[in-house]
């Protein structure tokens, strides 16, 4: 499937900052099952960008502005071609998951991470998740995506970076990074390595399986368990960066959507198994994978730091079209607010060094 997306922030300062640097990661990544056929990324004022590869793999776009400013335009443009995923996994036998060099290989997606530790009530959760399944890898995963929809429901604004898994399940709400943050610790603590996908997801709504039907919309028998049947009632993907504006029926090669997030286990003998635990089931081509990490923490669309003591606000958006919908976003103008979280200077370094926190979530 070709999809072209567009991607753009524009950071506001209250005052005018004198020094602002910027790590993005919205650029889809290219392996076997997409391709990227075209990327760029500019910004007004002029910078110079510097593009790196992080640790894991994931396209970073580093952007800094020196001299005074008081706003930031970012827009990043891709088209990418996408691949049908490929079959489930054969039947593995659990035993296999504590082989010593498997082990050895995906040890960090085995152990607790900043947004992703458990106790004894994820424990209990991820138990009774799979207390059906059979002596068999890949089922196990299974059932651990579809059990999260079932103990969280989808509400936008319900929670915030920085939630416990424990938090999420006692408030039994959540958003995409929630549902994936739950389904990677519910398989870690029984063995099963996991990591967090972040990404875009080419869907009206991203609570239901989308069976690639013509109208660009899930079908409505699709719905994930505990989800609610009206479409409505949900946003689309990764509600605490924007706020959706869902596209009408008779245009539905181009719509608006957010950033997602879902999941990949390791399955012995097989490599990455992708599920998307806020529909609790498949992932599709019409996902577009950005980059993988441990957790959130490892793959924020945008993280950054600003020398001033201005409050600071991000305005973004992101529209995703198939080719027969050009995509064209310049000179519109920007309809989503992102949150930003703003630390306040800190009083034993001087205004030059006073740097305040701005990271889109």
């Amino acid at each position: 499937m070709r999809l072209d997306i567009a991607y753009r922030l524009h950071f506001t300062y209250a005052e005018r900052v004198s020094e602002s640097q910027n790590e993005i990661r919205v650029r889809p990544r290219d392996d076997l099952r997409q391709q990227v056929l075209s990327y760029r990324l500019t910004t007004t004022p002029a910078t110079r960008v510097l593009q790196t590869r992080d640790y894991f793999g994931t396209t970073v776009d580093h952007l800094g502005i020196r001299g005074p400013h008081d706003d930031l335009l970012v827009v990043a443009e891709a088209s990418v071609e996408t691949s049908p995923t490929e079959s489930a996994p054969a039947p593995v036998s659990c035993e296999r998951l504590g082989d010593q060099q498997f082990v050895n290989q995906h040890v960090e997606y085995l152990a607790p991470s900043q947004h992703v530790h458990w106790g004894e009530l994820v424990d209990e959760v991820a138990s009774w998740a799979v207390r059906g399944a059979a002596d068999d890898v890949s089922e196990r995963v299974l059932a651990v995506a579809q059990a999260v929809p079932t103990v969280l429901t989808y509400e936008r604004g319900s929670t915030s970076i920085g939630v416990t898994l424990e938090e999420l399940i006692d408030g039994g709400r959540g958003v995409c990074q929630d549902f994936a943050h739950l389904a990677v610790g519910m398989l870690r603590c029984i063995g099963i390595p996991a990591r967090y996908v972040s990404g875009y997801l080419f869907a009206l709504d991203e609570t239901r399986l989308d069976d690639g039907a013509d109208n660009g919309g899930p079908a409505a028998d699709d719905v994930a368990p505990g989800a609610d049947a009206d479409p409505s009632s949900h946003g689309l993907v990764g509600e605490d960066v924007f706020a959706p504006e869902r596209a009408p029926a008779a245009s539905p090669t181009a719509i608006s959507v957010q950033t997602h997030a879902w999941i990949e286990a390791a399955v012995p003998g097989y490599g990455w198994h992708a599920l998307d635990p806020t529909n609790g089931g498949s992932v599709s081509e019409r996902h577009v994978v950005i980059g993988y990490g441990r957790d959130y923490n490892d793959v924020p669309p945008v993280r950054g730091v600003f020398d001033g003591t201005a409050d600071a606000k991000v305005d973004a958006e992101v529209i995703i079209a198939q080719p027969t919908a050009p995509v064209s976003m310049v000179t519109e103008p920007i309809r989503r607010q992102a949150r930003v979280a703003v630390s306040a200077p800190t009083t034993d370094t001087s205004a030059q060094q006073q740097a305040a926190q701005q990271q889109q979530q």
